[in-house]
């Protein structure tokens, strides 16, 4: 929702016309048709042709790969990128869709992967930023300022408004972003790859959320690339490949092995990914009584050793520390007391740090603000990390070709090098980073959720280069809330709760409910 609420941060006393026809429009039906629409970036075509309608008070799940023209597609709906050739109508009258604020104006919203909130301001403070013709001064007790909360409580009530959004959580971040377009009451709500920071209560939540607007009467697109979310709330999908779309089903029509075969073109041919016991039994990670601070969150005394080629997976609730432990296990954050030892060598102690070590890999929570630049092209961004190897004057033809050989070899899309990574969508921008960092053979790699926002091949090719990694010794930490692939994959499970590790069990021992009971505060056996 970045840029609609940019638009609406800034808009409200300037533009009143556009708020009172989303407020005086919201609510009622409105059906949305997209003609031939077509979309190119250079040599690359996004959209080819597409025909969609989109119909009043249903939801509609836009299914795909990643890279599959589904974000585009609907950017272009959104006024966010601008149409080479075909129609929008809106109630059957023809829209140019210039910019989010004509769209806005039609009652079109838009919640996009990558956030817009500010850091510094509380969750209620960016909620009335975002609101329609929001005043110069808002008391904190006016019937506005309650109206601003009423979603939060509906869809996040254990969010506290007062919280800075700096202390937030991702998966609590995406929550603020969702409300802020419900707050403009659209009659068309577009949702980006919602649940791919979600947890599974987050998502659950969310699915009833959607199935109220709809009730409602408004029209939901829930782009994404997980069956679940179909099967969840869809009425209808439609499933997109390579640019075009390929069918539309009716929720009756809809089978698991059906959407597969029409995402992909046929089923996987990937073989199962198997993860080896660590061959090595000697420790080669030693992590020793680490404590660190940031803003509000706290990770204390945490004591790990890993032998080399083990993965240790990393569970938790959004928000307990796990994402601070990761940020100080690699460098990037400071310590205030302990030590990381690998190999034999300190390369991190409460008295500094390497961060740029290259034996050490790092796939932050959130790319695009901690492992990207985004204004610099996908060659650059990919060698930020070997830049101390580069040439001063580097031979770029040479560096060109080897980028070009990663975005091929992680099936980045658009596969172009001289794109500014800001344009890439979330799961390419997470396959650009993973490009970066597990393209070389690490002796660390600690990886912060790796396959979000990625569809099911990708995750798999992103799992077999992480597994990779530790088949030939390196000590893998990672950090995920997915239970069911930490216990499919990971040799042991640490679960974090409030900044500490409350418990450790061998993969041969989790259990779902336990993991679960711990994650929650609940005793170790």
């Amino acid at each position: 929702m970045t840029k609609l609420a940019r638009d609406s941060a800034g808009m409200s006393p300037a533009y009143p016309d556009v708020y009172n026809v989303v407020l005086r429009c919201g609510g009622s039906s409105m059906a949305v048709e997209l003609r031939e629409i077509e979309k190119s970036f250079g040599s690359v075509r996004a959209n080819r042709k597409v025909n969609l309608r989109i119909p009043d008070g249903q939801v509609l799940a836009l299914l795909g790969e990643n890279g599959a023209g589904k974000s585009t597609l609907m950017k272009c709906l959104y006024g966010f990128y601008g149409i080479d050739a075909g129609e929008i109508l809106v109630d059957n009258v023809p829209v140019q869709m210039t910019s989010p604020r004509v769209a806005m104006a039609h009652s079109i919203g838009m919640v996009f992967q990558q956030f817009s909130l500010i850091p510094a301001l509380s969750v209620r403070e960016n909620l009335l930023l975002a609101y329609p013709a929001a005043p110069w001064w808002q008391s904190r007790t006016s019937a506005r300022a309650n109206q601003v909360l009423q979603r939060l409580k509906e869809f996040a009530p254990d969010i506290d408004p007062d919280m800075l959004v700096a202390e937030l959580a991702v998966g609590e971040q995406q929550q603020v972003e969702l409300v802020k377009v419900l707050n403009l009451d659209a009659r068309l709500v577009i949702l980006d790859e919602p649940t791919s920071v979600l947890t599974p209560l987050e998502a659950e939540r969310l699915w009833a959320l959607v199935r109220k607007l709809a009730a409602d009467g408004r029209s939901v697109v829930f782009i994404t690339h997980k069956l679940e979310d179909v099967m969840a709330c869809a009425d209808r999908v439609a499933v997109m490949r390579a640019g075009e779309l390929v069918e539309e089903l009716e929720r009756e029509a809809i089978t698991e092995q059906r959407l597969v075969q029409l995402m992909m073109g046929a089923q996987s041919n990937n073989a199962a990914i198997e993860v080896k016991a660590p061959k090595d039994a000697v420790p080669r990670l030693f992590i020793k009584g680490l404590t660190a601070s940031h803003l509000m969150t706290r990770v204390e005394n945490i004591d790990l050793e890993l032998v080399g080629g083990e993965i240790l997976g990393i569970a938790g609730v959004a928000g307990n520390g796990q994402n601070l432990l990761a940020d100080a296990i690699a460098g990037f954050a400071s310590l205030e007391a302990g030590e990381v030892i690998l190999n034999g060598e300190l390369v991190h102690s409460a008295d500094g740090s390497n961060p740029a070590d290259a034996r050490i890999a790092y796939i932050p929570e959130n790319p695009v603000q901690n492992a990207v630049a985004g204004d610099l092209n996908n060659c650059v961004n990919l060698l930020l990390r070997h830049y101390p190897q580069v040439d001063f004057f580097p031979d770029w033809r040479k560096e060109q070709a080897a980028a070009k050989t990663l975005i091929e070899q992680f099936n980045v899309r658009p596969p172009l090098v001289d794109l500014p990574s800001a344009k890439l969508s979330g799961g390419n921008l997470q396959k650009l980073v993973i490009a970066r960092e597990l393209s070389r053979q690490r002796q660390l790699v600690v990886a912060c959720y790796p396959t979000m926002g990625l569809d099911l091949h990708a995750a798999e090719a992103v799992y077999a280069s992480l597994f990779a990694q530790a088949e030939h010794g390196a000590c893998v930490v990672w950090v995920s809330e997915d239970l069911e692939d930490l216990m499919r994959y990971a040799h042991r499970i640490a679960v974090m709760f409030h900044g500490r590790i409350v418990a450790i069990v061998n993969n041969a021992e989790a259990d779902r409910y336990d993991l679960g009971r711990w994650m929650v505060g609940g005793a170790a056996a």
